[in-house]
């Protein structure tokens, strides 16, 4: 099993084992203190969502030190999530590790054949495509480092007589007992079953997400090629997508470009019953401005483009800054910046000592300049959601432009 460590790169100066404690974790840990050629980290971090997190945290920092080794701890706090708690856990765990490791750095965690399984298992039960039936990566970036799980060809049995073998002691949690979650059933009451009549049933499914793995990579090929012919640039250098060129797309290849450009800016993937939606309405009337929401975020269409708008809150402006004829022009709710020169260089005039306005669109007041107003911001193709955070350029009192 020590073999399994050859994926750990050359190059690779620390490497931090994310450790629960538990039997997994436990294997992972033992082999990798037993290897040389790099700095081992024992990483255990404590969510706080269980009445022994405190003494698996204590476990934790006991046996790494039995390898003579120094945990690192930390702890994630999740009160208030009702939902989804798994999964929040999981997403900020791996911020973690990102935010904290960088090059030279890798990342092991003691995901296994059993983990793959369930895994499939798991995504197919949720009318997953492939890119959910390819199941848990070997090896992915993760930021500047690497993450990599070195023991997915294993299963859970070897790994529990490898333990035995070694006299390694593990940390049993109580929650794995719990049906209630959905990887819990499968492990206690489904898998049991499945092995009694496949016994080897975990190489099949493993061998089937490879396969999906492979077909995802072709996917996302096709798909790199399509956002480049049909990604448009939006104010702010915004990738949107021509809902023209999306149409002379077949409906499945049409489908798989979304889901890659969603991907790309690292959200959720939209559900099947939203994706089919947001098909039907690239047929809507652009006047209509048809959207497709999710908790984090919408997708939009305008101007015959798609985009793809954060839902986070818009920071909100007063309304009019008059700057009269000064050097520097600064507007701290929207972190902005800038020298009187760079206004009238972007406007493309000549600066004759005008008395300078910037104004910003104020829900119910009433503004003289909305028709021609209106005319320019659909010359400049600006979206409606984006129009109360343009700045309009005033000079001497009159409307002249567009601070884009």
């Amino acid at each position: 099993m020590q073999t399994c460590l050859d994926i750990i790169p050359d190059d690779v100066e620390r490497v931090f084992v994310a450790y629960s404690g538990g039997l997994d974790s436990s294997v992972l840990l033992h082999l990798v203190a037993n290897a040389s050629g790099f700095e081992v980290v024992p990483w255990h971090v404590n969510h706080g969502l269980l009445e022994v997190a405190e003494q698996m945290q204590q476990f934790c920092i006991e046996q790494a030190r039995r390898l003579g080794l120094e945990p690192r701890v930390d702890r994630l706090e999740l009160g208030g999530l009702e939902r989804n708690i798994e999964a929040e856990a999981r997403r900020r765990r791996y911020r973690l590790f990102e935010r904290e490791t960088g090059a030279g750095d890798c990342v092991l965690t003691a995901h296994h054949a059993d983990d793959q399984a369930e895994t499939f298992l798991l995504n197919a039960l949720r009318g997953s495509g492939s890119a959910g039936l390819r199941g848990i990566a070997r090896r992915r970036r993760l930021g500047r480092a690497l993450l990599l799980r070195p023991l997915l060809d294993f299963s859970r049995a070897q790994l529990e007589d490898y333990a035995r073998e070694h006299e390694i002691a593990w940390f049993n949690d109580p929650s794995n007992r719990d049906l209630r979650f959905d990887r819990n059933y499968l492990r206690n009451q489904v898998t049991p079953l499945l092995k009694s009549r496949w016994p080897h049933f975990h190489n099949a499914l493993a061998t089937a997400s490879d396969l999906q793995a492979e077909t995802q990579t072709l996917l996302d090929e096709i798909a790199a090629a399509d956002f480049e012919d049909l990604r448009r640039e939006a104010s702010g250098g915004i990738a949107t997508l021509d809902v023209a060129g999306l149409l002379q797309l077949s409906p499945g290849r049409r489908k798989n470009l979304v889901r890659y450009w969603v991907a790309q800016r690292e959200l959720a993937a939209l559900p099947n019953s939203r994706l089919e939606e947001l098909m039907r309405q690239l047929h809507a009337d652009p006047d209509s401005l048809p959207e497709i929401a999710l908790p984090e975020y919408s997708i939009r269409l305008y101007d015959r483009r798609l985009f793809i708008v954060r839902e986070t809150p818009a920071p909100r402006c007063d309304g009019q800054y008059d700057f009269g004829r000064a050097d520097a022009i600064e507007i701290a709710e929207l972190d902005l910046k800038l020298r009187r020169r760079q206004v009238f260089e972007r406007l493309g005039i000549e600066d004759a000592e005008q008395e300078l306005s910037l104004r910003f669109r104020v829900d119910g007041e009433a503004n003289d300049d909305r028709h021609r107003l209106k005319r320019l911001f659909q010359k400049h193709r600006v979206p409606p959601w984006q129009r109360d955070l343009v700045a309009q350029v005033y000079l001497d009192g009159r409307l002249h432009g567009l601070l884009l």
